[in-house]
């Protein structure tokens, strides 16, 4: 059974109810306020906290859902730069690695869900010599080898410096104003038809005077 609304719901929504920002001149309908705002009025702060201003989004959130206010993000007309892959799903490459395995809990092959083999050929013995660099070290592992058995497990490569790509990404924040009802909608909207109406009819003039 629900126990209704939460102390920061209720002081969120009564803020919001209040219209604290005004009405918009293009349309009429009440200013949204943001959550970092709104934490501030609720917790009496100046600069409100990481956690409360999460109290608030969550408290925002379910307002929402049970259609007490209307939800958008704004401009906060800041930016930070990110980097990111290039392109942005690229598939990983993976390079094949060569391992004795050991036989224990640590063992890297085994980690990565390649079982041991102790199949060992004339093909076996070059790849350890090549892999190893020398006929005594490849010896000397193939050696170890013969106890439990070697690996040959995929190993992702990390991306190269170059493919990735440094963005400018503009920040926003969580707004919000009360429920509109349908009514006030379609009055909102023929406001601001009829705001745009005189600076369109003066596009098209000027288009028509080329």
């Amino acid at each position: 059974m629900s126990r209704g609304l939460g102390r920061v719901q209720r002081a969120v929504l009564a803020y919001v109810l209040s219209e604290p920002g005004g009405l918009s001149d293009i349309d009429g309908t009440p200013l949204a306020a943001s959550v970092t705002g709104l934490a501030r009025v609720v917790y009496g702060v100046e600069e409100p906290s990481d956690a409360q201003r999460a109290a608030v989004r969550r408290a925002v959130r379910r307002l929402e859902a049970g259609g007490h206010v209307e939800v958008h993000r704004l401009r906060v007309g800041r930016t930070y730069t990110q980097q990111r892959a290039h392109p942005r799903f690229w598939p990983p490459r993976y390079d094949r690695r060569l391992a004795v395995c050991t036989g224990e809990d640590g063992c890297p092959g085994c980690a990565a869900g390649d079982r041991p083999s102790m199949y060992f050929n004339a093909d076996v013995v070059a790849m350890f010599i090549e892999h190893y660099g020398s006929l005594a070290e490849a010896d000397r592992q193939l050696w170890r080898a013969t106890a439990h058995g070697w690996h040959l497990y995929p190993v992702p490569l990390p991306r190269p410096a170059d493919d990735y790509r440094t963005y400018e990404v503009e920040i926003t924040e969580l707004c919000v104003r009360r429920a509109l009802s349908a009514e006030e909608h379609s009055q909102a909207e023929q406001r601001a038809q009829e705001f745009v109406r005189p600076y369109a009819d003066a596009i098209r003039a000027a288009l028509r005077g080329r």
